[in-house]
């Protein structure tokens, strides 16, 4: 949640938010908007913090695969709240090799939830489920029927 604020934020206020990016993530009134009882632990703004440099750091390469997928809809119409859980979930699916593709896209899912339209969640899942089959990027039930094909 944290960080899908901050993208937002830079969304709107472009690279100069990144030298307030610290301050932003440990506000008392960002997490008490976000109803956070306390402040987070360093790692997870730590944690907040890789999301959003990463996701900022490769959002021309995200808006290329979703401008291919949503053909629809440029990224630019896109509100703007979709394109920054999109452009995280994206980065949660091709970076973080640790969070597995289905966790990345219900995490996506959840914030769509949460913090978008009401019409998000299906958007937000078809988009990043496409993008996934698209690139081939296995779910870890397809890893576990994967057959074996090395020598015994």
């Amino acid at each position: 949640m944290l960080a899908l604020q901050a993208l937002c934020v830079l969304d709107a206020l472009g690279d100069d938010f990144l030298a307030q990016l610290d301050q932003f993530l440990g506000d008392a009134q960002t997490h008490a908007d976000l109803g956070f009882r306390r402040p987070p632990a360093a790692e997870i703004a730590a944690f907040a913090r890789r999301l959003v440099e990463g996701t900022w750091r490769g959002r021309q390469r995200y808006d290329e695969l979703l401008t291919q997928t949503a053909a629809s809809w440029s990224v630019a119409r896109m509100p703007p709240v979709d394109r920054a859980i999109l452009r995280l979930g994206l980065y949660e699916l091709l970076e973080e090799s640790d969070v597995p593709p289905e966790v990345a896209i219900t995490e996506a899912i959840k914030l769509a939830r949460r913090f978008a339209d009401r019409d998000s969640p299906a958007f937000v899942n078809g988009v990043l489920d496409a993008i996934r089959r698209k690139l081939g990027i296995p779910t870890g039930a397809q890893q576990e029927h994967e057959p074996c094909h090395g020598t015994f």
